[in-house]
């Protein structure tokens, strides 16, 4: 079994872990939030983790347009 685990620290956490939701089971506490995706393979591992990052820059750069 491959795990991997990402804690983030942002004013945003709760923004940034909403573009999850319907991918990962987040937890979150005030500005951070994390996560533990769990695979079989490394394989399939490194793929969701690239997918979930995705949506994480997606959301960050759609934030800082809007805070512009």
């Amino acid at each position: 079994m491959w795990k991997v685990r990402l804690m983030v620290d942002s004013p945003d956490a709760v923004s940034l872990a909403s573009s999850l939701a319907s991918e990962e089971d987040v937890e979150i506490d005030g500005t951070h939030f994390s996560f533990i995706l769990c695979e079989s393979r490394a394989k399939d591992a490194r793929a969701m983790w690239n997918t979930r990052m995705r949506s994480i820059i997606v959301s960050h750069k759609v934030l800082k347009v809007m805070d512009s």
